[in-house]
């Protein structure tokens, strides 16, 4: 993220203190749930993906999302049970943010690539339950169950973020953080219609 002004980088902290929050009550009371429904605890791993997408679709920058997740993950980290591990984790969830947009070169932020994106992160939480439930006796069902939860769950999140997104935006929030594309691309100049007026000769008189 090339020249964070102040602005953008205190926007980040901002949503990355809500996100912290965030992060805790789940942490502790996701923790719980795990051990009696794990198949409800997938459904909430989600939450972890909201302050990316929020500043995301807010500031539209090159790394907002990385920057945001990585301020909420290292504010939260004192009050989780795995400490400094949930750190690390909200760093994979910021690169994860960045890819799609990333592969798009920053010139795309759509909705559309927010579902995508959030879609290919719901793969790898997937792949993270496996590791979770490995050890568990769901059953068949129960573990197929369990990777629908985990995969559909940062889809789900990642659209309740845009429309956080977008009911902030309306409220005046986030107003001048986007780069004024305009700045970025100039228009082309417009050709001359008429050649500019010669200047006339000046007549000098006789005696």
């Amino acid at each position: 993220m090339q020249h964070v002004s102040t602005r953008v980088l205190m926007s980040c902290a901002a949503i990355g203190v809500a996100g912290a929050v965030i992060f805790t009550v789940n942490a502790w009371l996701g923790g719980t749930l795990s051990n009696l429904l794990p198949l409800a605890y997938g459904l909430t791993i989600g939450l972890y993906f909201i302050p990316g997408v929020v500043a995301q679709r807010l500031i539209q920058r090159p790394g907002a999302g990385l920057l945001t997740a990585a301020f909420a993950g290292l504010i939260a980290s004192p009050f989780q049970p795995i400490f400094f591990g949930a750190f690390l984790i909200s760093l994979l969830i910021g690169v994860l943010h960045e890819l799609p947009f990333l592969i798009a070169r920053y010139r795309v932020w759509r909705p559309w690539l927010f579902a995508v994106g959030s879609l290919a992160a719901g793969l790898v939480t997937s792949g993270a339950a496996f590791q979770l439930l490995s050890n568990n006796t769901l059953g068949t069902a129960g573990v197929v169950l369990a990777f629908v939860s985990f995969g559909v769950s940062p889809f789900i999140c990642t659209m309740l973020a845009l429309w956080l997104a977008t009911a902030l935006a309306r409220a005046g929030v986030g107003r001048g953080l986007r780069p004024d594309r305009a700045s970025v691309t100039p228009a082309p100049r417009e050709p001359l219609l008429t050649e500019p007026p010669r200047a006339e000769p000046v007549a000098h008189g006789t005696e």
